[in-house]
């Protein structure tokens, strides 16, 4: 397990929990994680939770997905009248 390419990668999510029991909790990825020879794993954090919501789960992390593209918002010039 000395070669890096070989390490298996993994996500790290914070679960946030949602007050309406209706709708999913919501798992957003904030890190990575890789396991070290000796079965420790060291993480690496992006964002760290804060709030009621504290709970992080490690997994083995899925193919890459396509980049989220943020709304487009209207220019100024197709607001005036």
């Amino acid at each position: 397990m000395n070669d890096p390419a070989s390490r298996k990668m993994l996500s790290v999510y914070a679960i946030i929990e949602r007050k309406d029991s209706t709708r999913p909790s919501y798992w957003m990825k904030i890190g990575s994680a890789f396991t070290n020879q000796d079965g420790s794993i060291n993480l690496y954090l992006d964002a760290f939770p804060l709030g009621p919501h504290h709970k992080l789960q490690v997994r083995e992390s899925r193919p890459a997905e396509p980049p989220r593209t943020a709304r487009a918002e209207p220019a100024l010039t197709e607001l005036a009248p």
